[in-house]
């Protein structure tokens, strides 16, 4: 899947999910202040009935209108009450506003109920009707508080923006995660692409390479052979250029023989390898050809590290990179180190030699490449052949006179 259709796939569908929850949770809101104020509506209906039973005998027995309306002051909820006459004019009333009626003829006039804003907070209006004995006719003013209603409507957006943030938070990260999981599984994807492709062309070099080295070799052995019935016939003074000659063929056949072997599935036989004999190994063949500059190969000595492999191709391998290290850092130290990793070791071989240019760093494993004047270009691809054969990865880190770092991930010991 590309990137582009997993943005397509994923956040189109998140954004969709965020504005269906964001809808959802509006209309929920909605749906509760409308219920909320018809409960509230119906309270104060009940509660206006219950006083509009008691008011007209109140008013038949001379209290005044201020008087019975103290007397309903104390109720929680009610923040004002007012007594109306059939003119709608204010014979008496209470509030908690001190001072102040929130009364309004224009309204009264054209419903029954309605909602302000106050400094209290929202205040439920209701005015009802009602008859004496004596057939006259007043209204009852009753302002209830909705605080409560703006509490739980508080507290109703507060767990919608938290529920919100959290959907948005774990959409996020779950995206973030998605997106790498797909960067490296494409990064893989073209990785194993590549390495199939390799593959395929050193397969197309292996059977072609093959059948020119068996078509090779049979001529050198004939050439072999005759060297050897020349040097019996031939006179003494020749004998030891028919020699020479044979030794040449030999060497031919020798570099054919390597070449085609290269080219061949490695074998393991794995065991666990101390670091300190495997580097010991590996300083016991460089003496045989670096005796004089052995001085300047570091073994960093480290905790204690095993590797899970094949004693004589790892050595082989590790031999090769340190030879080249010391022939590219002319006089200069190489440092050759093992760190422990979680299942796995790290071995590096730095040196200070001049690096790689751009070019070099692209082709450096590519088999028959080299910046020597001597050599066939296949010791770093065998190097990586080797190392892959383990299951472990070979690379490097250079750049142009800064010198090289060989980094070699293997697998640990293992253990029984």
């Amino acid at each position: 899947m590309k990137r582009k259709d997993l943005l397509l796939f994923f956040f189109l569908p998140f954004i969709g999910l965020v504005l269906i929850f964001f809808t959802f949770s509006s209309f929920n809101r909605a749906y509760i202040k409308d219920n909320v104020e018809t409960l509230v509506e119906e309270q104060l209906r009940a509660t206006a009935e219950l006083l509009k039973a008691n008011l007209p005998r109140l008013l038949e027995h001379g209290y005044s209108p201020d008087e019975i309306l103290r007397t309903y002051s104390d109720e929680e909820n009610i923040y004002y009450l007012a007594l109306l006459d059939a003119d709608r004019k204010v014979l008496g009333w209470s509030s908690r506003f001190d001072g102040y009626l929130p009364l309004s003829i224009r309204e009264v006039e054209r419903r029954e109920s309605w909602i302000i804003s106050s400094p209290a907070g929202l205040i439920f209006n209701l005015i009802s009707s009602f008859m004496t004995g004596q057939n006259d006719t007043y209204f009852l003013y009753l302002g209830y508080s909705l605080a409560s209603m703006e509490d739980m409507m508080a507290h109703s957006r507060r767990n919608f923006y938290m529920m919100f943030g959290l959907v948005c938070v774990v959409g996020i990260l779950f995206f973030i995660g998605l997106f790498q999981f797909q960067t490296r599984f494409l990064r893989k994807e073209k990785e194993l692409g590549e390495q199939k492709q390799e593959k395929e062309r050193y397969r197309e070099i292996s059977a072609f390479t093959s059948g020119m080295a068996h078509e090779i070799k049979n001529p050198l052995n004939s050439l072999a052979l005759m060297c050897d019935l020349m040097h019996k016939k031939v006179p003494p003074e020749l004998q030891k250029e028919t020699s020479l000659g044979k030794q040449e063929i030999q060497k031919i056949s020798r570099l054919v023989e390597q070449f085609s072997s290269s080219l061949k599935p490695l074998k393991l036989n794995r065991e666990n390898l101390a670091w300190e004999e495997l580097s010991e190994s590996v300083r016991a063949s460089l003496r045989n050809e670096f005796e004089m500059e052995m001085e300047r190969v570091n073994f960093v000595p480290d905790e204690v590290v095993a590797i899970y492999a094949d004693k004589n191709l790892i050595s082989q391998m590790l031999y090769n990179l340190v030879k080249n290290a010391l022939e590219a850092s002319r006089d200069e130290a190489v440092v050759v180190r093992a760190e422990k990793r979680k299942k796995s070791v790290r071995i590096l071989v730095q040196d200070q030699g001049v690096g790689f240019s751009e070019e070099e760093a692209r082709k450096a494993f590519d088999p028959f490449f080299t910046t020597k004047s001597q050599g066939m270009g296949i010791g770093l691809y065998l190097a990586r052949k080797i190392i892959e054969a383990h299951g472990g990865r070979l690379s490097f880190q250079s750049a142009p006179d800064r010198g090289v770092v060989f980094l070699i991930d293997i697998p640990g010991e293992k253990y029984a």
